[in-house]
């Protein structure tokens, strides 16, 4: 059995009596970080230039893989941001789950079309869009995912099971969040959330998602015990008929950077860095820097 296989079976082993909600929460993060291509698995983020860029595991490569076919092919890319991917002969990639012979239009995650992802030998990658176009790269046998030592966590506490008051904003509050490479990204916000610590107040600018809200939010415990630039947490379900949702700190979560220097994670505007120390949720990760 490969290494990475034997901690997937251990680590898993100890989360199937999982019983309560919070555990069962906890059971989930990890088997999303074991999964072959989840965050553990990113292994580069490539920048492309304009016109040719051609990959493989051999060092003529403008994107040279740490192992795998020597020359897989070029990504072309055009002055709109338009990209083709021409395949090498006698090299079996797919695209999408199907193997492809001729060249093959590629779509960015940031594009109204499904995105491309290729997969070929262990490596899984496609093109992401943040301000330039680049190839996220995620390799299942990345040393990072096969030798993953755990999340640990804070003790559960009830007193960070918190009920904050949503004051929203109308129309939508536009926020300024800058990312770890220094993009500068606008993003709408419903509305904040008032809540109490220890009799002290504190409120967070909140993001939108399908079934609830989400903040990237800092506090004193950064760079001690848990991730130095942040952590993410969702909201349990959106705003009731008085006002009220819910937040449970005990379900703050590492960004992604936390485990990869390849992720493009969001920082926590000025606003949603609270001056407490919030001892809840997931602390650093074992080999983070931060």
């Amino acid at each position: 059995m490969k290494l990475v296989s034997f901690v997937i079976a251990l680590l898993t082993a100890q989360n199937l009596f999982a019983q309560t909600p919070y555990e069962e929460w906890k059971a989930q993060r990890l088997a999303g970080l074991l999964e072959p291509y989840s965050w553990l698995s990113l292994v580069g983020l490539e920048w492309f230039r304009p016109g040719d860029n051609t990959i493989g595991s051999a060092a003529d490569n403008d994107i040279q893989l740490s192992h795998g076919p020597e020359h897989l092919g070029k990504f072309v890319l055009g002055v709109d941001k338009s990209m083709v991917f021409y395949p090498a002969n006698q090299v079996e990639i797919k695209v999408n789950d199907i193997v492809i012979k001729e060249p093959v239009r590629t779509y960015a995650d940031s594009s109204d079309n499904e995105t491309t992802v290729f997969t070929v030998d262990s490596f899984l990658f496609y093109v992401v869009e943040r301000d330039k176009m680049a190839l996220r790269i995620k390799d299942s046998e990345s040393e990072t995912r096969v030798n993953f030592k755990g999340l640990t966590y804070y003790p559960e506490n009830e007193k960070y099971r918190i009920d904050a008051h949503f004051v929203p904003y109308s129309p939508a509050k536009i926020i300024p969040i800058v990312n770890v490479l220094g993009i500068l990204s606008h993003e709408p916000s419903p509305g904040r959330l008032e809540f109490t610590i220890d009799g002290q107040s504190y409120s967070l600018d909140a993001l939108d998602d399908v079934d609830a809200y989400y903040m990237v939010f800092g506090d004193m415990t950064n760079g001690r015990t848990t991730y130095g630039p942040g952590r993410f947490v969702y909201t349990d379900g959106k705003v009731d008929a008085q006002g009220v949702v819910r937040i449970d700190f005990n379900k703050a979560y590492n960004p992604p950077c936390a485990f990869t220097a390849y992720s493009t994670c969001t920082l926590p505007p000025l606003q949603n860095r609270l001056k407490v120390k919030v001892e809840a949720g997931e602390k650093k990760y074992a080999d983070s820097h931060y």
